[in-house]
């Protein structure tokens, strides 16, 4: 049985005014990632397996844990059919995505940043992108992008026959889109006043000075993080801007181990004058709003 990640976070329960469901699960499917939340022993423990058709992974796990949850509660894109199969057997829910995912995102803020949950643009970055408001009582979705972490491990595939995420991720650190991207400054004489200086410093155009043959596999793999990266950040803080939100929360698989991303998306967002905010084991924002729904 494949476990990727498994880890566990002490819940301050004096501090916790919530009802802990201690013989609840929360389950979310993604297209790529079954995110698994459950709580034993005042911990809130997490559990990160690969989506497979089949759910063989999923399946195995839970007969490890037989008859430690007496509640199933389901939510992402991938979950209908095992849901369906629980129901017949088990207490179990089928929960809307976007709501439980900003109801486990207010959980990790409690967590991690003790204070209340400010209005935000809730941006979920996995497979590909949702973008969620989230603000007072209010949850609505607003949309999203097919640019994600299904886009980047799709190229690296079909590029460089590379399956495994860290493998890229490694490969991404050491490469160079400079090599492969055209800047503004490429394109404009030095001396060229019509553009100022941090212009200059803007892609205008992701992999145009793409040579076949010459280009290293690292530059490339960096130079798609970076175009997915600008693209999801202009996309989303015009979002926050129409909505009059400052605050926004990035979550979601493609974030793990990947500084690049998250470097984008902050400048993004400081040169809009907003609020970026990463909270820690944010992928499991869905499996946790789960299970405390």
């Amino acid at each position: 049985m494949k476990l990727i990640e498994q880890n566990s976070i002490d819940l301050p329960l004096e501090k916790f005014h919530l009802k802990i469901p201690f013989e609840t699960i929360g389950i979310d499917i993604g297209q790529t990632l079954t995110k698994i939340a459950y709580i034993k022993e005042n911990k809130l423990n997490l559990i990160l397996i690969p989506t497979q058709s089949d759910d063989r992974t999923l399946n195995d796990w839970l007969k490890s844990k037989k008859g430690s949850f007496k509640k199933y509660n389901f939510t992402g894109g991938r979950a209908f059919n095992i849901y369906k199969d629980f129901s017949r057997k088990f207490e179990s829910n089928l929960l809307k995505e976007f709501e439980i995912n900003g109801k486990g995102i207010e959980i990790l803020f409690l967590l991690y940043k003790k204070g209340s949950f400010p209005s935000s643009l809730i941006v979920s970055i996995g497979t590909g992108t949702s973008i969620t408001l989230k603000k007072e009582n209010l949850v609505k979705h607003l949309g999203g992008s097919a640019l994600g972490g299904g886009l980047f491990m799709g190229l690296v595939k079909f590029l460089y026959n590379i399956t495994d995420y860290y493998e890229a991720i490694n490969l991404s650190k050491s490469g160079n889109r400079y090599n492969v991207d055209l800047k503004v400054s490429d394109i404009y004489a030095p001396e060229d006043n019509r553009v100022d200086q941090i212009f200059r410093e803007f892609t205008a155009a992701s992999l145009a000075k793409l040579e076949k043959n010459l280009a290293s596999k690292e530059d490339v793999i960096n130079s798609i993080i970076c175009l997915i990266a600008e693209n999801l950040g202009i996309i989303a803080n015009l979002m926050a801007e129409n909505n009059n939100i400052n605050n926004l929360v990035f979550s979601g698989g493609f974030l793990k181990g990947n500084k690049i991303l998250k470097d984008i998306l902050l400048a993004i967002c400081q040169f809009n004058k907003k609020k970026a905010i990463f909270l820690k084991n944010s992928e499991f924002c869905g499996a946790i709003g789960a299970l405390f729904s």
